[in-house]
């Protein structure tokens, strides 16, 4: 979740530092991608170190519950 939490971060951080420091284009871009990345790992490590309770979580993720 710290993982998840972290990439959410870096892809929101920027845009609002720019309304105050007018950073470059690649650090945003720079920062936004990590934050991705980030994500994607954080939802692959979810899946793959909880997966009896994920496949037992209804929802988005799961509709065959």
């Amino acid at each position: 979740m710290q993982l998840m939490a972290i990439g959410l971060l870096l892809v929101v951080l920027p845009t609002f530092i720019n309304n105050f420091v007018k950073t470059p284009d690649f650090l945003r871009g720079l920062l936004m991608g990590i934050g991705i990345v980030l994500e994607i790992a954080a939802f692959v490590k979810l899946k793959k170190t909880s997966d009896t309770a994920y496949k037992n979580t209804p929802g988005v993720l799961n509709p065959n519950f």
